[in-house]
């Protein structure tokens, strides 16, 4: 019986004094495949010669692969017997790359064994540092340092949405059902998404130019993911441009969609690392929107993979994506991109992705003519209010002095004098059409 051809998980050798070399193979096949198979006692071309089989060479095999092999792994070594000839097969598994054998890293190409380049051995490391177990390792914080504002927020929005079956709300019970406090115990998951001190970070600014040089607003906080994430869809959504129609009912739509703007403000604390704590970075520009993730995104991959092609995600912090998922503000089956895709085609948004080596920027494109005339407005030499009356409406078709009023919180006829000003200046004018009319900037 012939065993077939050598591969790239499958290795023969014809004696155990071929040890070496067999160790060697599986770090690199397990660097390549992450599981395959190595036969003691049989040709290279599959045909059975046979081995002398002990319990001491059984366990030299074993002491050698436990001993030798980085990070260790067990195997299975089984005897079998192929037309009466005592074969040993050698079952090994691991996901845990890089693998090196006698302290060298290898990769399989083909059937032979090499010595990986150091790009290679780079991403490797990144790839393996892709999903991590330091949101599962336990902390000494205590159930009183969980903020339970944020907790029980968090506890009605997984009610409503209908991702979590729990009648009444107890501290306790809904930590150790999402999984992160076990034996009065708390991980670092739940202290980074509920706890009342965590620090995380979130850095946000708002430019006077597409460059990073003057800026127009800027601040810096710390706090649990839970509370940030909402901070920051918060803060791009109060500095960017709005339109308002006035139909029915007020129908107020933001320039970028809201839901595409939650998917990547999500996806950033999803997917960022965790140790050392992160800061996650918003920067608004005249025309785009910048949200940077200090973490990486995996490798050989970008958002429009996920947009074009059926993969599954991949998930960095499983546990804290779960939880996220409870409060639908994430899906698991690696839909977001795609989802925030159509919604960008829809209101005739762009985007674009970039990877460097300190982190993972997604950028939204805004309006580039309605972010000329905002830029117009705010060199224009009329005062303060003016502008704020120019800005509501070139941002709000057809709104009403009333609706003005309330916003900028003036009277009418302070609103009724600004406008006639303006009027009286060419800067805006009045639109009448059927039923009633509008403003206008010149």
């Amino acid at each position: 019986m012939n065993l077939g051809k050598e591969s790239e998980v499958l290795e023969f050798k014809e004696s155990t004094s071929e040890l070496h070399s067999a160790i060697e193979s599986i770090a690199s096949i397990l660097n390549k495949h992450d599981y395959g198979e190595i036969y003691f006692g049989v040709y290279d071309n599959g045909e059975p010669k046979g081995q002398i089989v002990t319990d001491s060479t059984i366990k030299k095999i074993s002491d050698s692969i436990l001993r030798d092999i980085e990070p260790r792994i067990i195997p299975t070594i089984t005897e079998i017997s192929i037309e009466g000839k005592s074969i040993i097969k050698v079952s090994f598994s691991g996901k845990n790359k890089p693998y090196s054998a006698f302290g060298k890293f290898l990769v399989r190409v083909g059937t032979q064994n090499r010595h990986m380049t150091r790009e290679e051995l780079k991403k490797l490391f990144l790839d393996s540092d892709y999903s991590y177990p330091w949101e599962k390792e336990i902390n000494n914080k205590t159930l009183d340092e969980i903020d339970d504002k944020t907790l029980k927020k968090y506890y009605s929005e997984a009610i409503s949405c209908g991702r979590l079956e729990m009648p009444n709300y107890n501290k306790e019970e809904l930590l150790s059902v999402l999984e992160i406090y076990k034996n009065n115990k708390l991980n670092n998951a739940a202290f980074a998404i509920f706890g009342k001190n965590a620090n995380i970070g979130l850095k946000m600014a708002a430019f006077a130019t597409d460059v990073k040089l003057t800026f127009t607003y800027l601040d810096s906080i710390k706090d649990n993911i839970y509370n940030l994430i909402n901070t920051a869809v918060s803060f791009i959504l109060q500095h960017i441009n709005w339109d308002i129609k006035i139909e029915r009912k007020r129908i107020e739509t933001p320039e970028i969609p809201q839901k595409a703007i939650r998917e990547i403000v999500v996806n950033a604390f999803a997917h960022a690392l965790y140790n050392p704590t992160p800061e996650i970075e918003i920067n608004i520009h005249p025309n785009m929107v910048t949200i940077f993730n200090p973490g990486t995104f995996p490798e050989d991959l970008n958002p429009s993979d996920f947009v074009e092609r059926n993969i599954s995600s991949i998930k960095r912090n499983p546990l804290i994506l779960d939880i996220l998922y409870h409060c639908k503000d994430v899906e698991k089956s690696g839909t977001g991109f795609r989802r925030m895709d159509q919604l960008c085609k829809e209101a005739n948004v762009s985007w674009k992705s970039e990877k460097t080596a300190y982190g993972f920027y997604f950028t939204f494109f805004r309006n580039k003519l309605k972010n000329e005339e905002v830029e117009k407005i705010q060199k224009d030499n009329s005062n303060s209010l003016e502008k704020e009356v120019l800005k509501l409406i070139m941002n709000y078709d057809m709104i009403t002095k009333e609706e003005m009023s309330k916003i900028l919180n003036k009277s009418p006829r302070t609103i009724q004098r600004v406008t006639s000003s303006l009027s009286s200046n060419g800067k805006i004018k009045w639109v009448r059409n059927k039923n009633t009319g509008y403003w206008k900037i010149l």
